[in-house]
């Protein structure tokens, strides 16, 4: 009997045990594939979805288990600050249950996070605006330096590409000369009775300049002969002669160049008679010239130099001495390798002494030839 009833006992618990998991067990199940639909929903920022699962099951006895598992997913999204859909998903626990205080929580520190995050991409947004403004700005710069820079053409679809420098030279020689047709001269020395006299010569220049990687040499030479005088005959003619050595550095030396070398201006009398122009004066001379300039239709050049010999070591009188030129050069025919031009330009050699000012300011007309270099 004792077995028996201990077998009674043993029979009652195992019945007991059975019919008590098993309801655990299942509830855990299907909680479990709630979870899952939860777990798809998040996935997917799904706000349709999210309220289904939760809005059908609202009156079920583990709804706060359901409740407490969205919470963990929305304060998951909060940590990895995708505020968005965190907030939609917090409205959504508050609209299926307005007493769950932590979700109302909750909502105030979503909704101050989200502020901040869209007030930091709206400055990301503006800094995003200026860079790209910028980017713009200095491919269009860059794009306008390359125009004056390169020569263009059009492809077959329409697109324009860059195909060679503007500067790109088929040789590295430049040269031009030309022939003064007319050189005429206003001389005037105010303080010998404010003499002036005009006078008419002729006469040519040569410029040679040849480019290296970095340097650009050459020499600037010209021969001028004033003999006519149409007013203030004085019975003198005046020569002049000049040699210039030259150098350019780097890309604007093509442009710029100091130049070193000899000026003779003579004072030739005819007669035996006295002339209140300046004698003869030879000098070495330093300045700096220019040439290629673009402008218009033509090209303007020209040069300024100190003349040494003024220097009261060598000429007592002398205060200082300067000659200057400027000329512009218009194509009036173009071949393949020669160019011809017509050129207008400008001369002035002036002295100044003790005793007062010697002006010799000439308009030269010329005719001239240039090797085309591009």
């Amino acid at each position: 009997m004792k077995n028996k009833k201990h077998f009674a006992i043993f029979v009652s618990l195992i019945l007991a045990a059975i019919f008590g998991i098993m309801p655990l067990h299942a509830v855990d199940q299907y909680v479990i594939v709630i979870y899952r639909q939860l777990d798809t929903a998040f996935a997917d920022k799904n706000d349709k979805e999210l309220n289904k699962v939760l809005e059908s099951n609202a009156e079920d006895a583990n709804y706060y288990l359901i409740e407490n598992y969205t919470m963990k997913k929305i304060r998951r999204l909060v940590v990895d600050e995708e505020y968005q859909f965190a907030m939609q998903a917090n409205l959504i626990v508050i609209d299926n249950n307005l007493d769950n205080m932590d979700a109302v929580e909750l909502y105030s520190t979503i909704a101050n996070a989200l502020e901040k995050q869209k007030e930091q991409e709206r400055i990301q947004a503006e800094k995003d605006a200026a860079a790209y403004a910028k980017y713009v700005a200095e491919k269009q710069k860059h794009k306008t330096e390359a125009v004056k820079q390169f020569n263009t053409s059009t492809t077959a679809d329409g697109k324009e590409v860059f195909v060679a420098s503007k500067d790109e030279k088929y040789t590295a020689t430049n040269w031009s000369f030309k022939f003064n047709l007319a050189d005429l001269m206003f001389i005037n020395v105010p303080q010998h009775n404010n003499y002036s006299s005009v006078r008419y010569g002729i006469g040519g220049d040569f410029k040679y300049d040849y480019t290296f990687d970095k340097v650009t040499v050459g020499f600037d030479a010209g021969l001028n002969f004033i003999m006519l005088p149409l007013s203030g005959q004085d019975n003198t003619m005046l020569p002049d002669i000049y040699v210039q050595p030259k150098i350019g550095f780097g890309n604007f030396g093509r442009y710029a160049m100091f130049r070193l070398g000899f000026v003779g201006l003579w004072n030739m009398h005819m007669k035996d008679n006295e002339s209140c122009l300046r004698d003869s004066f030879l000098t070495p001379s330093f300045g700096i010239s220019f040439n290629h300039v673009e402008l218009g239709p033509g090209v303007l050049s020209g040069g300024v130099d100190y003349y040494l010999s003024s220097l009261k070591a060598v000429y007592d009188d002398m205060v200082v001495a300067l000659g200057g030129d400027l000329n512009y050069a218009v194509p009036i025919a173009k071949m393949e390798k020669l160019a011809v031009n017509f050129n207008i330009g400008l001369r002035e050699t002036i002295f100044v002494m003790d005793n007062g000012i010697e002006n010799r300011a000439s308009v030269v007309l010329a005719i001239g030839a240039e090797n085309v270099a591009k």
